[in-house]
């Protein structure tokens, strides 16, 4: 085996080992604090601990594992191309967001499920500052998504494993940790729905941001999505009186 076999294989291995951690933490931490130790101190703060980890641990691994620069300045980036398709992505699912609640039976589902959901709410401790919330959630949350699911754990996906595959198993990492956490809201079918139109949408954005190079317009997808989502939760705290 050549020298240049051998890098490539040290190259692959050291992907691997910031490639896993990055795809099974975020999902066993959300048992933490959703489901284990929800409204308390202790899951609070495992929630806290679990979002640093998100900025922590791909630049730990980049710069300490990978040895590699955080930009990669050979790649043409395609911004404008981002805005626009990520602007039209997010406009759209949140259209059809605001008329499945609306006029569908998930409207319904949320309306049968309305003091759940609100107790849940309340036990983050947001109720009484939801706008605040709302848009860090909006902003800082989704750009800090972006940057760890479709930057780090695509990013380096996809150079282990064909195109589309990458997409796949980013996509899966990105709902499943969500799946856990609509379950805490909703039935365990409707969480599963839920979480497979989430993994829908990050392998949207994987693919835009794979023929892009650029974060600008997933991100900004993102946050018009939760926008959405956090006026959906504005509704159910309304409806139930808070």
């Amino acid at each position: 085996m050549s020298d240049y076999d051998l890098e490539i294989q040290s190259d692959q291995g050291r992907r691997w080992v910031v490639l896993l951690p990055a795809l099974v933490v975020p999902l066993a931490s959300s048992f933490f604090y959703f489901v284990l130790f929800p409204g308390t101190a202790f899951g609070n703060g495992f929630y806290i601990a679990a979002k640093i980890f998100l900025l922590g641990w791909p630049i730990l691994a980049t710069f300490s594992i990978l040895k590699e620069p955080m930009i990669d300045r050979s790649l043409k980036r395609r911004h404008k191309i981002s805005m626009v398709e990520g602007i039209v992505f997010g406009i759209a699912v949140s259209a059809l967001l605001f008329y499945l609640f609306k006029f569908s039976p998930l409207g319904v589902i949320v309306g049968e499920n309305v003091l759940r959901i609100s107790e849940r709410i309340i036990g983050l401790g947001v109720a009484n500052h939801y706008l605040l919330f709302a848009l860090f959630i909006s902003f800082f949350h989704a750009a800090l998504e972006e940057f760890y699911w479709r930057w780090f754990v695509f990013g380096n996906a996809r150079r282990l494993m064909p195109i589309g595959v990458a997409v796949l198993v980013a996509a899966v990492g990105f709902a499943s940790h969500h799946v856990v956490v609509l379950s805490q809201f909703f039935p365990i079918g409707w969480a599963f729905t839920l979480g497979a139109c989430v993994g829908l949408g990050g392998a949207v954005w994987s693919w835009i941001y794979h023929r892009t190079n650029s974060m600008g317009g997933v991100w900004f997808s993102h946050m018009i999505i939760d926008l959405a989502i956090m006026w959906v939760g504005w509704e159910v705290l309304k409806s139930a009186g808070l």
